[in-house]
Formats: C-alpha cells, structure tokens, sequence
C-alpha cells in the first residue's frame, strides 16, 4: 500500500489538496505543492498523510511542519508495510511529530478564517480561540475531552466574567474550530451554553 503527502492550500477557486513536491533527496520541499500539474509556493495550509485502507481513502492531519510531516509519512508507510506481511500492528508508540499541536491548528485555521471571512468575524475567532489555549492546558488537538469544552465555559463566565450571550457566541466559534479539525462532537445538547434574549 502507497502512502503519499499532500498539503491543503487556499486557491482563487477554495481550499483543495495537492500533491507535494520532493527535492532531489527524497525529502519534501518545504511549502512546494503542484497545481494543475506546475509547482507553487504555499506557505499556508496544513499537511496530510493520505493512503487507502480496505478499499476506502482515509487521510490524517500531521501539522504544518515539512520535516514533522515527511516522518509520518515514513512512519504510516511502515505500518502498512508490516500490515501487509501479515504482521500484527499493535497500537505503536505515538511520536510526537504526528500529532497535531493545538497552537499550530490554531494558527493554521485562523489563518483560513482571515483569508476567507470578513476582518470583524476574524477578529471574533482569533479572541475566542485565545481564550480556549489560555484554558486549556492540551498540546495536542486529539487530547481535547468534553472537560476541556465545560471548562472553557466556566473561564469565560468566571475568569473574563462575560454576558451569557457572548459566552454561547464564543463556545460556538470554538466547536467551529475544532469540527475543522476533525474532532468528534464530544457534547450532548445539555452541555451547551444558554442565553436568553
């Protein structure tokens, strides 16, 4: 099984995901992606492991660091590699390079907000998403539990003492964020915030 990179980019037409480009050694060009078949430079975006498993194409967040991206490439390959031997892959030892950092997510998704949205929405997620990091004591995306979520609704309303309406507004643009990042929904309608008009 082939496992390739790829890094999502913002083009006039949106967000697409594009092959990278490797240098003559082997190892990923940094911020180098093919557009219709020419090479560009993409500083913005993200990049992705991508591969088929069982007949279905999965693809999986490595952050936006070429080298951290280029070792999980190697890493995925070799799993699947030993898969395929028919040796058993048990839960193998997380590296830290492959997961995706909360601060590096952040930037990266506020980074598309700015690109795409209006300034004052941007504005809006950019507060909001530095109050969760300030909250929050979790390096890695994945790590993020529904604690975290309550939490953050108990700092907004407690530490930055905000009207119940704003702290619904800011919880939403968070749950935004963290869909985007492919977080599993991780509340149950009780647990959101309420307002009343």
């Amino acid at each position: 099984m082939e496992v390739n990179i790829i890094k999502r980019i913002d083009t006039p037409d949106g967000r697409r995901f594009c092959r990278v480009v490797f240098t003559p050694n082997g190892r990923i060009k940094p911020d180098w992606v093919e557009v219709d078949e020419r090479q560009e430079e993409h500083p913005e975006g993200a990049y992705y492991v991508d591969w088929t498993e069982d007949g279905q194409r999965k693809r999986m967040a490595v952050g936006t660091d070429a080298t951290a991206a280029y070792n999980s490439l190697k890493k995925k390959q070799s799993e699947l590699d030993a898969i395929a031997r028919g040796l058993v892959v048990t839960d193998p030892v997380e590296d830290e390079n492959t997961r995706l950092r909360l601060r590096a997510a952040k930037s990266d998704f506020l980074e598309d907000i700015q690109l795409s949205r209006q300034r004052k929405t941007w504005l809006g997620y950019c507060l909001s998403l530095s109050y969760f990091v300030e909250s929050c004591s979790k390096t890695y995306v994945e790590d993020i539990e529904r604690k975290d979520l309550l939490r953050f609704v108990v700092f907004l309303r407690d530490e930055k003492q905000l009207a119940p309406r704003t702290v619904h507004n800011k919880f939403a643009e968070l749950l935004t964020f963290l869909a985007a990042q492919g977080v599993p929904k991780l509340l149950s309608k009780n647990d959101r915030p309420r307002f009343v008009d």
